[in-house]
């Protein structure tokens, strides 16, 4: 076998190991997803149970200003924090890219901002970036769970009264359906809700609305940042599934030119030997 063969033959080879491992990513990439779609329909109905349920509270409520729920308080401050979803993974297209690009166009020309992070790949790249980065759940999406998030909200809630934040926003990217997704930035603190008009009927209340509103509001606060975050995983899941299946479809349209000049090249040689075998036959003959 000759070099050009030989090149050729190792090539397809190592174009087949690498169409081995994308076809297995987009398998289990697929079944991530199916999953974590689930889980995020689910939550969705609780979410929007919960934001109605707060809104007929707040309706009807009046907050003293010595007793806002920590949700609804505005701080003095000119401080700024940022969550950071992103992902410890790679292999997913230009997710990580994306997420980046949106955040850096948000705080270029900035000092005065702090940032959580949730993902091992943007904290490499960004922690620099900020006066202070928090990484104690950076692990979270791998570990993503309504109590976690609970527990998570609870830490918000202390870092935001300690560090007397501004605002707090989250950086994540939005699924919107099975071939694309968008990254954002929404405001999570201070809550901004707004009051449908729509509701005429007042609802009878077993407490007060103001204390109904301040037992609800925490919970209807983790059902925000659990959605965010489901739906962070799950615009992974699908920014992976599609990039791997567009790597084993190229991988495929790569092993059948390569097969193909596989064959020419062998015919070519094959040809060559059996030109050269009759040139030496008539050779042969003639002595």
């Amino acid at each position: 076998m000759n070099d050009n063969l030989l090149a050729i033959k190792l090539r397809i080879n190592a174009v087949k190991s690498i169409k081995k491992i994308t076809n297995a990513m987009k398998l289990i990439s697929s079944s991530r997803y199916s999953k974590i779609k689930n889980l995020f329909d689910s939550n969705l109905e609780y979410l929007n149970s919960m934001s109605l349920a707060m809104k007929l509270c707040l309706k009807y409520a009046s907050f003293d200003e010595n007793n806002l729920p920590t949700c609804l308080k505005k701080n003095s401050s000119n401080k700024n924090l940022y969550i950071i979803v992103s992902s410890n993974l790679g292999l997913c297209g230009s997710y990580i890219h994306e997420i980046e690009k949106t955040l850096i166009s948000q705080i270029e020309n900035k000092t005065d901002i702090d940032a959580i992070f949730i993902g091992e790949k943007s904290y490499k790249h960004l922690k620099d970036r900020f006066n202070k980065s928090y990484s104690e759940y950076i692990e979270l999406l791998d570990n993503l769970s309504f109590d976690n998030v609970n527990k998570f909200r609870h830490e918000l809630d202390a870092i935001y009264r300690k560090e007397n934040y501004a605002n707090i926003f989250i950086v994540y990217t939005k699924y919107i359906n099975s071939m694309t997704t968008k990254c954002v930035v929404e405001k999570l603190l201070p809550l901004e809700i707004n009051l449908d008009d729509k509701i005429e009927t007042q609802p009878n209340f077993e407490i007060s609305p103001a204390n109904e509103a301040d037992l609800i509001i925490p919970h209807y606060l983790d059902a925000i940042i659990y959605n965010d975050l489901l739906q962070a995983s799950l615009s992974e899941q699908t920014n992976r599934k599609n990039s791997m299946e567009n790597s084993t479809t190229s991988a495929n349209k790569l092993l059948y030119e390569l097969n193909l000049n596989y064959n020419k090249a062998r015919q070519a040689k094959i040809t060559q030997e059996i030109t050269e075998v009759i040139s030496s036959s008539k050779k042969n003959s003639y002595i």
